[in-house]
């Protein structure tokens, strides 16, 4: 057929389509509820069989204006027409108005005939069509809720690790996940939670396979984005060419994190009086030029105001993964969402992605309580973190030891923690942390001072300088009360 030929269909699609139209131009009826269920299953057999819904629904007009021409209805009509034309052309005798009377309302029966055969048959057309576009959509709507289902389900499998080895790496190639090379985990967490199916979930999931040599997998579980993601190695990319006149670490950071960082270094150096020496100054660069890419100093500040940043973030270079700057990209461009996204060590095997999701999850979570919203953290840069809270008891007992006594102050311990903050995060340099405390250096030195008579810890003094940031990062991971309660 014709049309079967011009959507590149089998005609079988069409069933009884050309009879019910024939029936209906005869008789003017509407389709039957066994005839409209019968063109629902042609519309399921489309789909389960890889049709797309514009060559079905193509093959079913084309079908229809082909056929019109040659339907008995139609046809019979234009017999009566033809013959009519012929009567008309006949000579009429003088006083005989009986056969011109005939002929017209011949003609006018014959229009009317065809008016009603091309109403049934578009009718019944429509019918049709919407039966079998219905039986399509439900079938592309079962198939695509089983491999959610079966997707959902290879998620569980795979970050929780309760099924086997052999049919996780089976069932995680049928979605284009090869777990025998090494994968990186990233889990994003946010104010909000990540739903499956929601514009971002697939924008991020779209972005990650543009950028990725493989598919990844991008799920949602517990309200936290989770990204599975292939490695991209040097054997993978291609070495990139070094940049003539240029280190490694001179390369513009990707991330705002790096671009606060250098700026806050500059603030540092400022004001910090007279320069140091030249070899000093070569040693600092060396130690620069060794820290893996993306990485930074732990006393390099990512914020410009007050509150807690020493964390060493990592920030997407051109030497990072593009997939992770793109991700970070269009977070950045969701309207209201405070992000983190927590990254775990590259693994391979299924143990490995579900190491890594642990990882990942347990950086995002200590991101969200040190406060650091739109950084992108590593679970190796979160270490001394970790370590902090391996004694979780005897951490809450030297906060509340060292810092409780601020409590006396006039407004409270808030104030003085934030002081501390700023000052240890600019390296002890108190004209740059009053600049980011819109302080003047006295009322930061009358602060310090204050600390100091309240704690009897010296925030000038090396050794208590330690205690006093050790008590500082162990409030923020344990989420200690200033106000007290």
């Amino acid at each position: 057929m014709l049309a079967a030929a011009d959507s590149r269909l089998h005609a079988g699609l069409l069933g009884d389509y050309l009879d019910v139209l024939a029936s209906a131009a005869d008789s003017g009826r509407r389709l039957t509820r066994a005839e409209l269920e019968a063109f629902r299953g042609l519309g399921q057999a489309a789909a389960e069989s890889g049709a797309s819904l514009r060559a079905l629904v193509d093959l079913y007009l084309s079908a229809t204006w082909r056929v019109w021409p040659s339907l008995p209805a139609v046809r019979a009509a234009d017999r009566a027409a033809r013959g009519l034309t012929r009567a008309s052309s006949e000579p009429v005798a003088s006083g005989q108005l009986a056969h011109p009377l005939r002929s017209a309302g011949d003609s006018v029966g014959a229009v009317s005939r065809t008016r009603a055969a091309a109403s049934a048959v578009l009718r019944a057309s429509d019918d049709a069509v919407a039966a079998v576009c219905e039986g399509y959509e439900a079938a592309r709507t079962a198939r695509a809720r089983s491999e959610e289902a079966l997707r959902r389900e290879l998620v569980d499998d795979l970050l929780t690790g309760t099924s086997a080895v052999g049919q996780l790496l089976e069932r995680a190639g049928a979605f284009g996940l090869r777990l025998e090379a090494p994968h990186t985990v990233l889990v994003v967490a946010g104010n909000r939670r990540f739903l499956d199916g929601r514009a971002l979930t697939r924008a991020a999931e779209s972005l990650l396979r543009e950028h990725s040599l493989t598919d990844p997998l991008v799920a949602t579980r517990d309200g936290l984005l989770v990204c599975v993601v292939p490695e991209q190695g040097d054997l993978a990319r291609g070495r990139q060419p070094p940049v003539r006149g240029r280190t490694p670490a001179s390369h513009p950071a990707a991330g705002a994190d790096a671009a606060g960082g250098a700026a806050a270094g500059q603030a540092r150096g400022a004001a910090a009086g007279p320069p140091r020496p030249p070899g000093s100054r070569a040693r600092a660069a060396a130690a620069a030029g060794s820290r893996p890419p993306g990485r930074r100093r732990a006393d390099e500040s990512g914020a410009v105001g007050a509150g807690f940043s020493p964390l060493p973030a990592f920030a997407p270079t051109p030497e990072a993964p593009a997939a992770m700057a793109a991700l970070t990209r269009r977070l950045r461009a969701e309207p209201g969402l405070l992000w983190r996204v927590g990254v775990g060590r590259a693994r391979s095997g299924v143990a490995g992605v579900r190491i890594g999701f642990e990882e990942a999850r347990g950086a995002a979570e200590l991101a969200g309580r040190l406060g650091l919203e739109g950084a992108v953290v590593h679970t190796d840069d979160l270490l001394i973190y970790k370590v902090l809270l391996r004694d979780r008891e005897a951490l809450a007992e030297l906060v509340e030891a060292v810092l409780s006594p601020l409590r006396a102050a006039r407004s409270g311990a808030g104030p003085l923690i934030d002081t501390l903050d700023a000052y240890f995060t600019t390296g002890g340099v108190a004209l740059a942390a009053a600049r980011r405390l819109h302080l003047s250096v006295r009322a930061l030195t009358y602060r310090l001072d204050r600390i100091h008579a309240l704690t009897r810890h010296d925030p000038t003094s090396p050794t208590d300088r330690y205690v006093l940031q050790t008590a500082v990062l162990g409030a923020r991971l344990i989420g200690w009360n200033p106000a007290g309660g």
